[in-house]
């Protein structure tokens, strides 16, 4: 079996109401065969569109005339053989590439992914639902919000706020975020897992404030209190408070991982197999999590393709926790073709080949890519290309 053609698909997907700054494209990437096998895996890099799809092309000369099947070694050559790392650009790129190549692997053999790797160790997948405030601070829009998450099946509840802030210690911003988290308290209970993402906005001596704040509401985990390359600081909250500090969502590498738990800056890792360079990166953060004793809870605020295949990781990973998911109620949850569906706070494990979802290609192309994506380039033949 060789591999013929990488083909990206871009995908218009903004969320409703949150204005331009939601302008996303899904960045889906399928790998054709001689055989007839085509891979489906993800690249989705918010506005950074031109720059993933520059890299697929550079890495699709790498891998065109190979067998797909050879994974290990083909995402070592793609990360390996071009001078520059890449960082998380790079990283999609590769991801996209080789997230398809597992699925023709299991399409060849007849077998889900995640019995390739050792079979899995729960029977579902714990998920908690993100983007669902719609990052409202108003108490009666919050739970009127969290009702309609409650009724799609959700039982675990991640929320952020994204406003401006005194660069040091600010009274008011506190007292806004944390009347959000007791109205949402308030409304599920005290044992419904409920999380904060500061999306590495706040200084550390802040995120420390904040995070003693949060400590009597029961927080399951406070994610990137501070940016994700200030490990020190990262350090220093999780020292200093007694919530789990959660980071990883905008790493790569597994030696950045390495790096992060050395120095005890989580205690939850967040990898997300879109960017860290595929699911076998993936698989191996999640090893090294388990050998510093940390759990893992992929990040995924993508689309489905993206969470069916965190499913797979999810099942196989012993030390797993809990997987994100975005809130999603309008067309964007059937871009595959068989829709997940939240069942009292879990989600099933796909049992199908590979990963056991096809790409709803006729519902995806209804929707083209928003600005400032522009679909068709020039190549250096003077030939007009779609991507």
């Amino acid at each position: 079996m060789k591999i013929t053609r990488i083909e990206p698909l871009v995908v218009g997907a903004p969320t409703p109401g949150c204005g331009r700054l939601s302008n996303r494209n899904y960045i889906f990437v399928k790998v054709h065969t001689d055989e007839g096998i085509t891979g489906l895996g993800e690249a989705t890099l918010e506005s950074h569109d031109h720059a993933v799809l520059g890299a697929l092309r550079d890495l699709e000369a790498l891998v065109l005339g190979e067998d797909p099947r050879r994974i290990e070694y083909l995402t070592q050559t793609m990360t390996r053989s071009l001078f520059w790392k890449g960082g998380v650009i790079k990283g999609s790129a590769v991801a996209g590439i080789e997230l398809a190549l597992w699925d023709i692997l299991g399409k060849s053999l007849g077998e889900p992914v995640h019995r390739l790797v050792g079979g899995a160790c729960r029977d579902k997948i714990r998920v908690y639902v993100n983007g669902w405030t719609g990052g409202s601070t108003d108490p009666g829009e919050i739970r009127e919000r969290l009702h309609a998450a409650c009724a799609a099946g959700y039982d675990a509840f991640k929320f952020s706020i994204a406003l401006p802030g005194w660069p040091i210690r600010d009274p008011a911003l506190r007292r806004t975020i944390i009347r959000a988290a007791e109205t949402i308290r308030t409304e599920v209970g005290d044992d419904a897992p409920l999380m904060f993402d500061g999306h590495g906005r706040y200084d550390a001596d802040f995120a420390i404030e904040l995070g003693r704040a949060f400590e009597p509401l029961g927080m399951t985990f406070f994610e990137e209190p501070v940016q994700p390359e200030d490990v020190d600081g990262l350090a220093r909250v999780a020292a200093a408070i007694h919530i789990p500090v959660a980071s990883g969502e905008r790493l790569a590498f597994k030696q950045e991982f390495r790096t992060l738990l050395e120095r005890h800056g989580a205690s939850i890792v967040q990898p997300d197999l879109s960017h860290t360079c595929g699911f076998g990166e993936g698989l191996k953060i999640a090893h090294l999590a388990d050998a510093f004793a940390a759990f893992v809870a992929p990040h995924g605020p993508m689309s489905p393709v993206l969470t069916a295949i965190s499913l797979h990781l999810d099942a196989v990973s012993p030390n797993f926790l809990i997987q994100e998911r975005l809130f999603l109620n309008d067309w964007r949850n059937e871009v595959i073709t068989e829709p997940l569906t939240v069942e009292n706070g879990y989600l099933k494990i796909p049992e199908g080949p590979g990963w056991g979802i096809e790409l709803n290609e006729e519902l995806c192309r209804a929707h083209p890519p928003i600005e400032p994506y522009t679909p068709r380039i020039q190549r250096p033949d003077g030939a007009i290309a779609d991507w």
